[in-house]
Parts: C-alpha cells; sequence; structure tokens
C-alpha cells in the first residue's frame, strides 16, 4: 500500500510537470468524530451489567463515556487536470480519547478505561468544483487510501481487595479506508481560497495486539494481549484484554475485538497555488 501511494504520487507530480497542470497546497484542520466500534457497545454493556448485580442498598455511579469527539489536521497536494477536475495525495492526522468508567459503592469500587485511537490517513482524492459565482466553489471530493493506526488502552480498577493497573500498548495497524465529501472554496486573490469541508470517512480496525503491564494487588505483571469481543450471558456485549479467549460457560460470540474510525469531520483550511 505505501509503495502504491508513493508511486501514485510520483505520477501526479510528473504529469503536473509534463502538461503543465497547475499544482496547489491544500492545509486543513478541525473536529472530528469516531464510531468507536466495540468499545461503545461495551459502554453500554458494563452498564447494563452493573445495574443488573447491585445489591440492596448500593449505588452506581455512572461515568461511562463512548469514544467520539477528537481533532483532525492535513495536508494536499492537488494537480488540477482542468478548471473542473483535480487529483490530490492527502497525508493527515486524526486522534480521539475518552476517560470512561464507573463507580460502586460496595468495596469503594471504581474503574476506569481510556482509550486513545489515532490514525495517519493517506489517501489518493478526486476533487470535482462546481462553480457558484464570481469567487466560490462547490468541491466535491472522493478519495481512498491506507489508514496507519495506533491505539494506546489504560485501564485502571481502585478495588480494596483486588487494586489493579496498567497500560497496553498494541502494534499499529495500517487498515484500508475510503473517505467522501463536499465542501465551499471562497478566493480571497488569484492564488489563496478559504475552505470549508465536511465528511465522511470508513476504516475499521480488528486484530489489535501487543504488549500490556500493570500492577495487581501490588504485583508488577506483564504480556501480550489481544482485544477481543464478546456477550456476557449472551446479552452483556465486553470487551477485555486476553492471550487468548474462546467461547465457553458465560461468554459466549467470542471474537477479535474492533475498533472503528469511521465517522464525520468537518474542516476550515485554506489552498494556495503555486
Amino acid at each position: 500500500m505505501k509503495k502504491m501511494m508513493i508511486g501514485l504520487s510520483v505520477c501526479i507530480f510528473l504529469a503536473a510537470t509534463a502538461y503543465g497542470g497547475k499544482l496547489s497546497l491544500k492545509f486543513n484542520g478541525g473536529g472530528t468524530y469516531l464510531m468507536g466500534g466495540d468499545f461503545n457497545k461495551a459502554c453500554d454493556g458494563f452498564r447494563d451489567y452493573e445495574k443488573s448485580i447491585l445489591g440492596a442498598g448500593e449505588t452506581l455511579v455512572d461515568n461511562l463515556k463512548k469514544l467520539g469527539l477528537g481533532f483532525q489536521f492535513g495536508g494536499e497536494v492537488l494537480y488540477e487536470i482542468s478548471p473542473s477536475l483535480a487529483a490530490g495525495v492527502e497525508i493527515g492526522y486524526l486522534s480521539a480519547s475518552v476517560d470512561s468508567g464507573f463507580e460502586r459503592s460496595a468495596f469503594s469500587y471504581k474503574q476506569t478505561l481510556s482509550p486513545t485511537l489515532s490514525a495517519v490517513p493517506i489517501t489518493l482524492n478526486m476533487h470535482y468544483f462546481i462553480p457558484l459565482g464570481a469567487k466560490m466553489k462547490l468541491n466535491v471530493v472522493a478519495g481512498a487510501g491506507a489508514f496507519l493506526s495506533h491505539l494506546k488502552y489504560g485501564y485502571e480498577i481502585i478495588d480494596t481487595r483486588y487494586p489493579y493497573s496498567g497500560t497496553w500498548k498494541p502494534e499499529t495497524k495500517t487498515v484500508f479506508g475510503a473517505k467522501a465529501g463536499v465542501g465551499l472554496e471562497y478566493s480571497l486573490s488569484n492564488r489563496i481560497a478559504l475552505t470549508f469541508d465536511i465528511g465522511g470517512r470508513f476504516a475499521e480496525i480488528t486484530g489489535f495486539k501487543g504488549p500490556w503491564s500493570g500492577t495487581y494487588v501490588g504485583v508488577e505483571k506483564s504480556g501480550t494481549g489481544t482485544l477481543y469481543y464478546y456477550e456476557l450471558d449472551g446479552q452483556y456485549p465486553l470487551v477485555g484484554i486476553y492471550e487468548t479467549l474462546s467461547a465457553a460457560g458465560h461468554y459466549q460470540n467470542v471474537r477479535e475485538g474492533k475498533f472503528s474510525l469511521s465517522g464525520l469531520s468537518a474542516l476550515i483550511g485554506v489552498r494556495i497555488k503555486i
């Protein structure tokens, strides 16, 4: 995938040189929203399960938050094939994080999960421009490419019986993804235009695996784990980090867990013709 991206980038540059097409640089940034994947399902599962086992007079403080809001920025080189059509090579960065958990009055129990999901998307894009007046254009874009994805996953359990804390740092995963969106360009001069873009993307990651380390009841522990999704008693969707996990007993519908980069973005920026 990386070699293909580099090769196509070189082709676009050579085409611009050979045929005199116009090159421009686009930079933008703003907010993004991620769908989250199985982690977000597990927030509902933890909540429903903990409510089902509360003892008489016991309280539950619900601070289970789903992975969603984050930030995004990037840059793109565009080659104008014609006044209404351009090809681009884009590289960016997006990230979202959350501290999610709950507390129970029994044993002063508190559990916190702290995932940070980030990615470097490298995409090839096609732009179609529609004039909306002397200075404004509508920009319709679609693209696809590689998403170099990284997850950092912290966890902590405060319990008078079995305190536990640690961090899991799985290996970077590269997955294929796609994007599409619409935007507006407003020309400030012959060379500079302001941009506003709203877009969606699709990219999902399974098979996160890597080393973990932590402290369990005062003892240092470490190992290698994979994120698994399972349904406890067939009705509570949960995720956990295990060396291996198979369906048996209370664990049903077991599979490797999935994180999702799919979502929406709203970006503002500038395009400069060179």
